[in-house]
């Protein structure tokens, strides 16, 4: 009887509780927290954080900002891209990875055509990967850009993303000169 019995109490108690059988059952651990559960870490805003007020794009509780340098087309045919992941929260943020490609910039006309983009000419290599960024500190991806296809005083886009990460994209109008 006992046997019977035990089961159904377990579920009776699953079932009548918001928080799952761990509110009934004294020996379980309390969830006191929903970050290990795929919500976003909280950013709380930082005074005194080196890096000033957030201006770039938040998610995973990082600041993705894009830094492109000025745009000569008459000193060469390329210019450098960074990109820069600003820890904002209080504590360590993994980003994982299934190769070695971490990041990537895709040049775009004013039509939305693709005219370039960064990570078909870069190798690849299979093992995974992973950038690691501490609180209040930053990681910077650097890259150089092909701009064979662009010509001076027009309107580009240039649009830098994480891969594996789809909320971690900056988007940047640029014209060269």
């Amino acid at each position: 009887m006992r046997l019977r019995l035990l089961p159904l109490l377990v579920l009776l108690f699953a079932g009548c509780s918001g928080s799952g059988v761990s509110r009934w059952i004294p020996f379980l651990p309390k969830r006191t927290s929903t970050v290990g559960l795929g919500a976003p870490p909280v950013v709380k805003s930082n005074k005194g954080s080196p890096f000033g007020p957030v201006t770039g794009t938040l998610a995973y509780g990082l600041e993705m900002r894009l830094v492109v340098s000025p745009i000569k087309l008459s000193e060469g045919r390329t210019f450098e891209a960074r990109i820069q992941l600003i820890n904002r929260t209080r504590k360590v943020v993994n980003l994982m990875f299934n190769d070695s490609r971490e990041y990537d910039f895709i040049l775009l006309d004013a039509n939305g055509k693709k005219l370039v983009q960064w990570s078909d000419d870069q190798p690849v290599t299979q093992g995974p990967g992973y950038i690691i960024i501490n609180p209040d500190e930053r990681s910077e991806l650097v890259a150089e850009i092909s701009a064979r296809d662009m010509a001076p005083g027009r309107t580009y886009q240039l649009e830098a993303r994480i891969p594996g990460y789809d909320r971690l994209v900056a988007v940047q109008n640029i014209v060269p000169q």
